[in-house]
């Protein structure tokens, strides 16, 4: 299988260890998280399936996958959040092979959703840089 790109969609527990990115380019602050969800909808030929996974970042627009075993899925997907039960419609914006016989998928809701991870995201102007840490006293 080759690695299918697709444009992005018009308009549109936890382990505890979470790290905040905010690529240049990207619409909203991206959690690395491992969640487990569900993803269901019709491969390419037309078959239903149904797969247990884990996320490997979040944000309010979407995730990034890591699937075992796949074959070309259609865009329109549904996601669910084993955690919370939410569940939400996507569409599929990558499918890329990866090393092991695995792919990783990026996702993205139909509309955005940021209370689907049960996570509160930081704010969007918020830097680490900027982030006060308290003074060292010493006793």
């Amino acid at each position: 299988m080759s690695d299918r790109k697709l444009p992005p969609s018009a308009g549109a527990g936890a382990s505890g260890k979470a790290t905040l990115a905010h690529p240049a380019g990207r619409r909203a602050a991206t959690v690395a998280i491992d969640m487990p969800v569900e993803i269901t909808g019709k491969t390419v030929n037309g078959e239903s399936f149904r797969r247990a996974t884990r996320t490997t970042y979040v944000n309010a627009h979407g995730a990034r996958l890591i699937l075992t075993a796949t074959t070309e899925i259609e865009p329109a997907i549904l996601l669910i959040n084993k955690t919370t039960g939410t569940q939400a419609q996507c569409h599929l914006v990558y499918q890329k092979k990866i090393m092991g016989g695995k792919y990783e998928l990026g996702i993205e809701f139909v509309a955005p959703q940021p209370r689907f991870w049960g996570i509160a995201f930081p704010p969007e102007d918020w830097s680490r840089a900027e982030r006060k840490i308290p003074p060292f006293t010493n006793r």
